[in-house]
């Protein structure tokens, strides 16, 4: 009979490497968050500033 469930930590040591081990990565995917959010914030501003750049819509255009 295949068993179940995982095997669980035989030992209190073994449970406290696996939240060390919990919080580092927990800490290394919440610093990937940050600096995707400041890339998104950059790319959005530079995005927004070419944007401005563009003639506006019903303006008109001078005759060359």
């Amino acid at each position: 009979m295949a068993q179940s469930k995982r095997s669980a930590p035989k030992n209190g040591q073994e449970l406290i490497t696996l939240a060390q081990r919990l919080a580092r990565d927990a800490e290394r995917h919440a610093l990937l968050s940050a600096s995707l959010a400041s890339q998104a914030d950059r790319l959005m501003i530079a995005g927004l500033r070419l944007l401005e750049q563009l003639p506006a819509a019903g303006a008109k255009r001078p005759l060359a």
